[in-house]
């Protein structure tokens, strides 16, 4: 009897730890950029080409951004941003993480697309911020799960000590002025780690 009870037990262990474990990473093609306007008129689209994320069953999601990956399309531009705004040797990441329902993603993973605002915290420059993003989640025909924003989120540079950096910008470049908040937008795509 005491056998039997072992052996339901580890079968119901080895039935659960797929499900515990199953992890969603974030794949190539996932893009985030922002926009930043200068002048009042010209407003440019920059992005990063490293993106690590991780999306978990139970909803539990995590974004890391690599801040030395700023691609702006100007090289000069590119190392000014790392070394005067974003000051990458001491805060080479940006960090984001969120918690989605787990009745959302198990609608996803039936092959719905569901349309939720996410609430999670930004760790950007030694400063945390909660942000909102208001996305839309959908299950692709190949496996993988899609997470795009329907509208920009907005970053406030006051809120992670950034702006002072974007003044220096403003005044090594010679510009009249460089927008202080800034629209984010992303796609991201994950994929199962189990399938």
């Amino acid at each position: 009897m005491k056998n039997a009870g072992w052996i339901a037990l580890a079968s119901m262990l080895t039935l659960a730890a797929p499900i515990a474990q199953a992890e969603w990473t974030l794949q190539k093609g996932s893009e985030l950029n922002f926009l930043t306007t200068k002048n009042t008129h010209l407003t440019e689209v920059h992005t990063f080409r490293t993106l690590v994320g991780r999306l978990q069953d139970n909803g539990s999601a995590t974004l890391s951004i690599d801040l030395t990956s700023i691609d702006s399309a100007i090289p000069v531009r590119d190392q000014r941003m790392r070394d005067v705004l974003f000051e990458t040797a001491r805060f080479a990441t940006a960090d984001i993480s969120t918690q989605l329902d787990p009745v959302l993603m198990q609608q996803v993973q039936k092959g719905e697309s569901v349309r939720t605002t996410l609430t999670g915290n930004l760790s950007l420059h030694g400063s945390e911020s909660p942000l909102e993003a208001l996305v839309q989640i959908t299950p692709a025909s190949n496996g993988t799960i899609l997470v795009s924003t329907i509208a920009p989120v907005m970053v406030q540079s006051d809120d992670f000590a950034l702006a002072e950096g974007i003044r220096k910008l403003r005044d090594i470049a010679g510009l009249k002025a460089i927008s202080e908040v800034v629209p984010v937008n992303f796609t991201l795509i994950f994929a199962n780690q189990a399938q």
